[in-house]
């Protein structure tokens, strides 16, 4: 028939493939000009051929294809048109600011791995406002927590003890001076005393690696998670924490957005 091509035809002439275009019929994007009712074979005009090039441009930059239909639809409102692409655009520059954090982020990694040591993990989680006991001191060695946070399993209800257990740094040793706040999480209230303090653990976004017991690797978690803060451009949101988690520690930084 003159003017109208079968879909074999018309995928070869758009450089598109007949599978591509069958599927933009079955979702709407590109309807056949016509059906032959006998042999069902979709059939095209080659005016179709620049509404297809518009629609594999506007995928190609990355424009969902529910957007792409309202784009090709809709010629006759530009202005919905520039709101759309406004809004690609925004997303991929941010898309472009993730990339450009995480480069940075593998190149610091890089540029810290020896031979023989492995990439400390950090990763986001997001922990919802707890309730604590707990012991704040002034020390002379970070060792020195371990006391206060026997003292507080000793001191409290066995009953009211929940798992979760660590200690908060307000400050560290490259300060001048050690802050330390042992902590114990509590399934329930329990009577206020003199030897320890009731509170809220604040709710937070933290950045996480875990590391063993010994100083020389969580000194290597404390410096991952420093670098990681560091090169996506966010700071610490509050004291630093040390969760026991039977033979490792996680050690999670509060942060914001600088």
């Amino acid at each position: 028939m003159a003017g109208l091509y079968r879909i074999g035809e018309f995928a070869q002439l758009s450089g598109t493939s007949a599978k591509t275009l069958r599927f933009y019929d079955e979702i709407g994007l590109l309807r056949p000009a016509s059906v032959d009712p006998r042999t069902g074979y979709r059939l095209y005009v080659s005016q179709q051929l620049e509404e297809l090039a518009a629609i594999v441009a506007l995928k190609d930059i990355g424009v969902p294809l529910a957007e792409v239909r309202h784009l090709i639809k809709k010629p006759e409102s530009p202005a919905s048109q520039q709101e759309v692409l406004r809004q690609l655009k925004g997303r991929l520059e941010d898309s472009i600011q993730t990339a450009e954090r995480s480069l940075k982020w593998v190149t610091s990694a890089l540029g810290e791995l020896g031979g023989t040591k492995r990439a400390i993990a950090v990763v986001v989680k997001r922990r919802p406002a707890v309730l604590i006991a707990s012991i704040r001191s002034r020390l002379e060695d970070c060792a020195e927590i371990e006391r206060f946070q026997k003292e507080l399993l000793r001191e409290l209800p066995p009953q009211a003890i929940a798992d979760l257990r660590g200690t908060l740094w307000h400050r560290c040793q490259d300060s001048g001076q050690i802050d330390g706040e042992a902590f114990v999480a509590l399934k329930q209230r329990v009577p206020p005393r003199s030897s320890y303090e009731l509170k809220q653990l604040p709710p937070a976004t933290l950045a996480c690696a875990y590391s063993g017991l010994d100083n020389g690797s969580a000194e290597r978690a404390y410096d991952a998670i420093r670098t990681w803060l560091k090169v996506r451009g966010y700071k610490l949101a509050g004291p630093k924490r040390e969760v026991y988690l039977d033979q490792l520690l996680e050690i999670q930084f509060p942060f914001t957005s600088t």
